[in-house]
């Protein structure tokens, strides 16, 4: 019995199954209640082979974070990330250690740290790439490891991977400007060209075009911080307040470009439509509550756990582990920010 078997007897997605059996309180309780019914009566656990991994190993999964994970961009949204993963392999009963790559002070590589001195059956890594060297040590060392949230780059297919389909998040966007009859929209860029940011642009793209007219798209370079935000919607020459929607590359910067056309008197979403991405907390707290595109965090965090004991579980036996690209779909979260 797998997580999909219980989803199809549930009639309820993979998604739903996954929040349940974590006690999420984004599901009703009848349906939560519904399926871990059937997970009960079919001897259903998080995953069965966990609980059949040998006693050499040492029950403890590292999770490898970003480097940047401590600016407020970036852990607005992987803070809920990694307490998923926490929650996941507790169930388990399973011990994790969360670290960066590399030591900030002494420059030590983390990874191979932890697995020269054994600390760790497997690897997350919360990245999107650790350097070839890196993965081949661990190939040689034995030391299963998933990628996690991040895009795979194109042609990948040799390591196992679950992310989001970033550029079916822009799509939503896009179908969702044009539905509204919006004719001037604009949107952002990463100024760093991070790929998971270019992908929710091509999204958009795609979106836009499938309309029956044209819309003009007006394309922009920021960061995705508050601060450039607010900096870009303040300058009256970008011209935010004169188009009729934007879309941010993040909730953050959302947020920063809503207070910046405000301090202008440019009204959201009176005068001017704004979508984020993420569906970080402070999405539906602030006023106007912010249309976003959500993240699947409970999922990723449930299937990343269940495909690395699985590719722990292959070798330990010796079975020959065929990696998977395990690509989830976001959600349109509408809210005050669009009318």
């Amino acid at each position: 019995m797998t997580i999909k078997d219980i989803a199809q007897r549930a009639n309820v997605s993979v998604s739903t199954v996954s929040r349940s059996l974590n006690d999420s309180p984004l599901v009703a309780e009848a349906t939560k209640k519904r399926v871990t019914d059937i997970a009960r009566e079919t001897g259903f656990e998080f995953n069965a082979s966990a609980r059949g991994l040998s006693t050499s190993q040492v029950g403890t999964i590292g999770i490898i974070l970003p480097e940047d994970y401590d600016k407020i961009h970036v852990h607005l949204y992987h803070s809920a990330l990694h307490n998923n993963l926490r929650r996941s392999l507790e169930r388990e009963d399973m011990d994790l250690i969360v670290a960066f790559s590399r030591n900030r002070f002494s420059n030590v590589d983390n990874i191979r740290k932890l697995v020269r001195r054994k600390k760790v059956d497997g690897l997350i890594l919360v990245r999107p790439y650790v350097d070839r060297q890196t993965e081949r040590f661990l190939q040689l060392e034995g030391i299963p490891y998933v990628y996690s949230h991040y895009p795979p780059p194109e042609g990948r297919h040799d390591i196992d991977w679950v992310y989001v389909d970033h550029e079916k998040g822009g799509l939503f966007v896009g179908q969702f400007f044009a539905r509204l009859g919006f004719q001037t929209v604009i949107a952002f860029h990463d100024r760093e060209g991070a790929p998971e940011f270019e992908n929710r642009l091509a999204g958009v793209k795609m979106g836009l075009a499938l309309a029956e007219r044209s819309i003009q798209l007006r394309e922009f370079t920021g960061e995705s911080t508050f601060e450039s935000g607010f900096e870009l919607a303040r300058q009256e020459a970008n011209g935010l307040c004169e188009a009729d929607a934007i879309f941010a590359l993040n909730d953050l910067m959302a947020l920063g470009i809503i207070h910046g056309l405000h301090s202008r008197g440019c009204r959201v979403p009176e005068d001017v439509a704004v979508v984020g991405y993420d569906d970080a907390p402070l999405a539906g707290l602030l006023r106007p509550l912010l249309t976003t595109i959500r993240q699947p965090s409970e999922e990723i965090a449930f299937l990343t756990c269940e495909r690395l004991i699985e590719v722990i579980k292959d070798h330990q036996n010796g079975r020959h582990h065929v990696p998977r690209q395990i690509s989830l779909q976001p959600q349109l979260i509408v809210r005050e920010t669009c009318g």
